[in-house]
């Protein structure tokens, strides 16, 4: 019984054998092989040792291969790695630079439109100040105007009192008539009272005292008026002095509070401009980065296929040098093991 197992088995692994060098020669590694199994078959001096030291030729070379293989998958899953690091640190420090600028972005608009604001506001206040001044020069020339107006109907009235005074010192002489004289001085305060004047009062009051005979007493009056008056400029004209200087005063600080906001405004400006300037710059950078972040990520993914498909061919290639070293190492059990001359035979006759 023992027996008849034994030589099933036999028979069944001599069929394997034929099996697998028929397959042999259906591709072009096989072929190789038979080839070179059929040279050596068929030459004078042929052995076995012969072919199996070439099979074994082969399996180290296989096996060399694979250990070639091994190394070059290796550097290249290195440098695979070392360049996806290098890809994903710039991904990583412009993702979040971007969004850095992202959210400083919106920040740096609510910065620059409470700036304008500052401007707007500041711009006002300097239109309301140089108003004023304005106002305040218009009514200081108004003022001028009028306090020379007063000054000149002063003089010229002074003048006119003076006159009548010239005229009613002519009554103390022996050689003009009196009447005359009261005619002239009557017709003088007549014209003085015909102005518009403020001091048409006197004029009637020096109208009613030219009919008195006393002389003296006309001119006591008249100097009295004249005196008056010229106190009254001398008063005036301090006064004048005075608004001068409130006027200057006032003036002044205008200009103070308007240098000021001047400087204000440039400052303010100088801040918007470098808001401005900085939004800018934002937006550019962002724009960029994300340029850089679309570049960047397509060379990842570029480089993944590529390591892909550097990886896949060491697989495929791998497992080429594991099924041909699985052929040889069959090979050389046959040929160790289990060569008769049916096996010899079917070598030979195989077509490749």
């Amino acid at each position: 019984m023992k027996f008849i197992v034994l030589v099933c088995l036999a028979l069944i692994v001599t069929a394997n054998d034929y099996e697998l060098l028929s397959e042999l020669s259906q591709y072009e590694f096989g072929k190789t092989i038979i080839a070179t199994m059929q040279i050596s078959l068929s030459s004078e001096d042929s052995n076995i040792d012969g072919i199996v030291h070439q099979l074994k030729s082969m399996q180290t070379n296989a096996q060399s291969d694979l250990e070639e293989n091994t190394q070059n998958l290796r550097h290249q899953q290195e440098l695979c790695n070392l360049r996806f690091d290098e890809i994903q640190g710039v991904i990583d420090s412009a993702s979040a630079k971007k969004a850095s600028d992202e959210q400083s972005f919106p920040l740096r608009q609510e910065e620059l439109i409470a700036k304008n604001q500052q401007l707007k506001d500041k711009v006002g206040q300097d239109q309301k100040i140089k108003d004023r001044l304005s106002a305040l020069d218009r009514a200081r020339e108004e003022d001028k105007k009028a306090f020379e107006a007063k000054q000149t109907e002063s003089v010229e009235f002074i003048q006119g009192l003076k006159k009548a005074k010239s005229i009613v010192s002519q009554l103390n002489s022996n050689f003009i008539q009196v009447a005359d004289v009261k005619s002239k001085l009557h017709k003088h305060l007549e014209s003085l009272h015909n102005k518009q004047t403020p001091y048409n009062g006197l004029v009637k009051m020096l109208v009613a005292a030219s009919g008195d005979e006393n002389v003296s007493k006309v001119v006591q009056i008249i100097d009295e008026l004249i005196e008056s008056l010229e106190h009254l400029q001398k008063v005036g004209h301090q006064g004048e002095k005075a608004k001068e200087e409130l006027y200057l005063l006032q003036k002044a600080r205008y200009e103070l509070e308007s240098k000021t906001l001047e400087t204000n405004l440039a400052d303010l400006n100088a801040d918007a401009e470098k808001l401005r300037q900085n939004l800018l710059e934002l937006k550019n950078d962002i724009e960029s980065k994300g340029q850089l972040l679309d570049v960047k990520n397509q060379e990842k993914a570029d480089w993944q296929k590529t390591c892909d498909d550097e990886l896949k061919g060491h697989q495929n290639m791998r497992q080429q040098k594991n099924t041909e070293l699985g052929i040889i190492n069959e090979c050389i059990e046959i040929f160790t093991s289990r060569f008769n001359d049916g096996i010899k035979s079917y070598i030979q006759k195989l077509e490749i």
